[in-house]
């Protein structure tokens, strides 16, 4: 039955004639006007509203026809049937055969060429209703009315509506999906997303693999940028009005050893962990190399490389090959081992919780941490490493904890690191932070706030004018040793023993103090970082300066090469003309099964 009565087409040369025929006025050419349909030309490529007249359609559906098809399908009673009608009641087996144009139907060339499983899939989402016929009366390569595919329900899901589907979309081995496109919008794969979204109605529009950019804000500042749902999957939302700088891989390791250590596996652990002996040569100059993370657990020492995508494929920003990545991961790999630390790489190429999360699982860190899959939250990992650290520092400042030392070692970050946090914090009013503030309540007295205390003797002084006074120190060595800056790891030297002296706010040493072990990793980094042995002649000097001095180098870092690389070799000895070896103090006290402590 022709349901449409009339339809809106638009004047054209080939059907001018044809029209005004009809009795309808010629406006301009491109107009739309109205067209009763049984004026239109036999030809028109327009749609109708149809059902089916077979009295077998208990349940007949209105569907969109074109006009040339609809008129193709009206037999001789003059009523018009579907193509399962039609190919029932006037067309006999060879006729459906020459319907199905390569002589396969859906239904066969899916047991033909997928798993029997597949096949079942794929058929059992086939919607009779809808559709009025078989898979077995469509041809494989057919397009289905509209050229718009056949209705397809959801095996999964009740509550969805079918959906159109073309049998390409199968076929392809591009494109297969067995699943309902609704089964992959957000909604339902990544209802976490649902922050980052300005429309809101995009959750139930997009899945996570959609190539769109579309409009999303940042959930802690409200920052908007369009961004692609992949490249937020991978990277995080990376706000530049409160990000905190760290990578989405290292937050999600982050938050993993942070609940390792909730179970007493751990009794904590470094990020950005640094040593005097990780230094490496590339390109003609020694860099310094870090571990992403450091832990100790039963006496052994660990470190934890979450390796990006850049460890992998070139790096088009930086200008660094994979080649060079490899090579820079081989040595702090090399020197590591040779420090009695083992490294354990995992693969972040994809920054995503699924392929994370199995690569931990698949890694080492398991079996030497003693835990399993559950023991883990992931999901809380996930929610960390999309979250700002900016924003976890301002929380602790609001939830009392007025002191940005503390802050920081909760964090494991450096002192800067978390004023850095705290100050980009209060810019966008999370948080009442004021480093003036601070100082006044945390160090009130002068008494206080100038304690220091030197690590060498455990002598406390009430100021930091007290102790340059004693040990006739620049105050601003004393600062910058004090204040962890490092650009002076040790400040003076003790007259009756000649050593470096190490010094450390009291505040600050009472805090460390609760850390087992943090002052054995203080000394071992910074309390021998200068001292230096000749291999040579088994000298000792305090620094690589005074070594330098005695055998007139042009300066420390000649031997400060020799010590990083070995068997280079700094000077000549002025009377026997040996080439002078040199180790660091630790590494040579270490070799000799010396206690340094």
């Amino acid at each position: 039955m022709l349901i449409t009565k009339t339809v809106n087409i638009k004047w054209c040369y080939k059907t001018k004639k044809w029209y005004e025929e009809q009795g309808y006025i010629f406006t301009k050419w491109n107009d739309e006007f109205e067209v009763k349909v049984e004026d239109l030309i036999c030809g028109a490529n327009v749609y109708v509203d149809v059902t089916c007249d077979c009295e077998s359609c208990t349940t007949p559906i209105i569907k969109p026809v074109r006009w040339c098809d609809y008129l193709k399908c009206v037999k001789e009673d003059g009523r018009y049937y579907c193509r399962k009608c039609a190919i029932g009641l006037f067309a006999n087996e060879n006729a459906r055969k020459t319907k199905l144009k390569n002589g396969l139907s859906f239904y066969q060339w899916c047991y033909d060429n997928l798993s029997k499983e597949d096949a079942d899939k794929i058929l059992a989402r086939w919607d009779y209703e809808k559709n009025r016929l078989s898979p077995k009366d469509v041809s494989s390569s057919s397009v289905g009315a509209n050229r718009k595919g056949y209705w397809f329900k959801c095996l999964e899901h009740q509550n969805h509506e079918s959906e159109q589907r073309s049998i390409s979309s199968f076929t392809s081995d591009k494109n297969r999906n067995l699943k309902c496109s609704q089964c992959h919008v957000l909604a339902m794969t990544h209802p976490e997303l649902a922050k980052y979204l300005v429309n809101k109605e995009d959750i139930y529009k997009y899945s996570f693999g959609s190539n769109e950019k579309i409009p999303m804000k940042c959930p802690e500042c409200g920052h908007e940028k369009s961004m692609k749902i992949p490249r937020l999957l991978r990277q995080g939302f990376g706000c530049v009005k409160c990000s905190d700088g760290l990578s989405y891989p290292n937050k999600f390791m982050f938050n993993i050893l942070e609940q390792i250590q909730e179970l007493n596996i751990i009794e904590n652990f470094q990020t950005e962990k640094t040593f005097d002996w990780l230094i490496y040569e590339f390109k003609g100059k020694l860099r310094k190399g870090k571990l992403d993370f450091y832990y100790k657990v039963n006496g052994m020492a660990y470190g934890i490389e979450t390796d990006g995508g850049f460890h992998t494929k070139d790096n088009g920003m930086s200008g660094q090959t994979k080649e060079e990545s490899k090579y820079i991961d081989d040595e702090k790999d090399r020197l590591c081992k040779e420090h009695d630390i083992e490294v354990i790489r995992i693969d972040c190429t994809e920054s995503n919780l699924e392929w994370i999360k199995n690569n931990v699982m698949k890694s080492e860190l398991p079996k030497i941490l003693n835990f399993v899959e559950g023991n883990i939250d992931w999901l809380k990992c996930q929610e960390f490493a999309c979250n700002s650290l900016v924003k976890v520092a301002c929380n602790l400042w609001n939830n009392g904890i007025g002191n940005t030392l503390e802050i920081a070692n909760e964090l494991k970050v450096g002192r800067s690191t978390a004023t850095k946090y705290l100050n980009k914090g209060a810019l966008l009013g999370w948080c009442s932070y004021d480093p003036k503030e601070e100082t006044e309540k945390n160090h009130g007295s002068e008494k206080h706030c100038k304690q220091v205390i030197c690590l060498n003797t455990k002598e406390i002084f009430s100021s930091l004018k007290e102790a340059c006074i004693k040990f006739n120190i620049r105050s601003s060595n004393m600062t910058y040793c004090c204040s962890n800056e490092y650009k002076a790891k040790t400040a003076g030297k003790d007259p009756n023993t000649g050593d470096d002296l190490l010094w450390m706010y009291y505040d600050e040493y009472i805090v460390k103090n609760k850390i087992s072990g943090w002052f054995e990793d203080y000394l071992n980094n910074y309390g021998y970082s200068h001292k230096v042995v000749c291999l040579t002649t088994g000298e000792i000097f305090n620094s690589q300066t005074d070594g330098a001095l005695k055998y007139n180098l042009k300066s420390g870092n000649n031997i400060r090469a020799c010590c990083n690389i070995e068997g280079k070799s700094a000077g000549k000895h002025p009377i026997t003309g040996e080439k002078l070896m040199w180790a660091t103090y630790k590494n040579y006290n270490k070799q000799n099964n010396i206690n340094v402590n």
